[in-house]
This record gives structure tokens, sequence and C-alpha cells, in this order.
């Protein structure tokens, strides 16, 4: 069973890293796109200026999109943190349990009481990457929204300047 939830989690993971990756990729193409044909000029109800509006949105949305890629690279290694200091901390129990056990690094013996430190200090490390752990998924969700909002607010002020170029607003 727990093979298979980590297939997976796996799964949704690369399927996640995917689609970040193409909306960026998205957003870069798109911000491209307006801005290779951009010429300023003067603010006013017009074509231009709701390219350039729609020019800036893409860029938060670019900012945005990478930002999030980077707070995803920190939650993986926060993740994988959290596994290696769970394993410790049941190999420590289990000598606890024991009341001692050889210590394979370098051959000493490792005594329950040195165990149950070490269960300890896994404990507090345990809960100090959970706490990590949540804040940082608080903060890739609200990425996640910013970037999603700015790319659809840039994309309709897109299609809106393309509305008020044809009628000559």
């Amino acid at each position: 069973m727990a093979e298979r939830s980590l297939e997976a989690w796996k799964s949704w993971k690369d399927a996640q890293l995917k689609y970040d990756y193409y909306i960026v990729g998205l957003v870069a193409a798109l911000f491209a796109y307006v801005g290779s044909s951009y010429v300023p000029e003067e603010i006013a109800f017009s074509q231009n200026t709701f390219e350039l509006i729609s020019i800036i949105c893409l860029v938060v949305s670019l900012i945005v999109g990478i930002k999030r890629l980077e707070i995803d690279l920190s939650l993986q290694t926060i993740t994988l943190k959290q596994c290696e200091a769970k394993e410790m901390k049941n190999v420590a129990s289990r000598i606890v349990s024991l009341g001692r056990s050889n210590d394979q690094d370098n051959g000493g013996i490792i005594t329950a009481e040195d165990a149950k430190i070490r269960v300890e200090n896994m404990q507090s490390v345990l809960s100090m990457l959970d706490q990590a752990f949540s804040s940082e998924s608080k903060l890739a969700q609200r990425l996640f929204k910013a970037r999603n909002w700015a790319l659809m607010l840039g994309f309709l002020t897109l299609a809106f300047s393309k509305v008020v170029g044809v009628f000559n607003i």
C-alpha cells in the first residue's frame, strides 16, 4: 500500500511540475509576443495603454511563477529531510525498545539513553520541519493564486486592448 501511495505521489508531483513549467513557459511566450510589438506612447484610454497593463501583469505572473517553482524545490527538500528524520527517529526508537544496539557507522554501542536523546532531537527537528513545510506550503498556494490571477488579468487586458484597437476608442 505504501509503495502504491509513493508512486501516486510521484505521478502527481511530476504532473504538477509539468503544469507549473508549462504555465511559466506560456506566460513567457505571451510576454514576448506582446512585448515585441509594443511601442511606448502616452497613457490614455487606448490600445497601447491596455497592452502596457497586460505586459505588467504578465511580468508579475512570470516572476511569481518562477518564485513558485523555487518554493516547490524548497518543499521537496523539506519533505526529504522529514523522511530522513522520521527514519532516524524510528531507528532510535527501536534501539530504545531493545535496550542497546551496535552502531553500524563506527562499531560502538548505542545505549538506550543515547537513543532516547536521539529520539528527542529528531522529534524537535521534525516539529521544526513541519512548521517550515506548513509556512512554505501556504506561501506556495498564495503564489499559485497570484500567478494565475496575474496571468488571467494580463490575458484579459490583452484581449480588451485588441477590442479597443478595432473600435479605435
